[in-house]
């Protein structure tokens, strides 16, 4: 994170997943999270996940560790424990689910996960999000979480 993004605050970030794939981390003892994504975010940030077609969010993790490597290094690295299976992951790491083009970005962020939290209930979310993510900070995360209990 820079030194600006310090001192407004941000704590983590909210970043799209479709259902299968939360299940996949949620549910299925996989706890690597990719992305292509610009944000910079810190060891021990939070990350919340977001249905982004049902526009609620589902669940979160602590950051444990950060790599920025390129798609076949991840595959190397981390295979079983990411939340794509190969032909996923092969199919994310070349083209864009959005815009169906070919990879710009030759680097994907890895997130190696822990403390995760599935919510008991998909709240809906009251931030707009991106395709590459959302800067969160502690005011958010609060919020977030005070709709989470009531």
């Amino acid at each position: 994170m820079t030194k600006k993004s310090e001192q407004i605050g941000i704590v983590g970030a909210i970043f799209p997943i479709s259902r299968i794939h939360a299940s996949n981390l949620f549910d299925g003892n996989r706890d690597v999270f990719v992305k292509f994504t610009k944000l910079i975010l810190k060891t021990g940030c939070l990350i919340v996940f977001y249905i982004s077609k049902e526009k609620k969010l589902i669940g979160e993790a602590k950051v444990s560790n950060i790599e920025r490597l390129s798609p076949n290094e991840v595959w190397a690295r981390y295979k079983d424990r990411l939340f794509l299976n190969k032909e996923e992951y092969d199919m994310y790491a070349r083209i864009s689910p959005i815009s169906k083009e070919r990879r710009k970005m030759s680097e994907m962020t890895a997130f190696e996960l822990k403390n995760m939290r599935k919510y008991k209930r998909r709240i809906e979310s009251t931030y707009p999000v991106t395709c590459s993510g959302r800067y969160l900070t502690r005011e958010m995360i609060e919020q977030v979480r005070g709709l989470v209990r009531a």
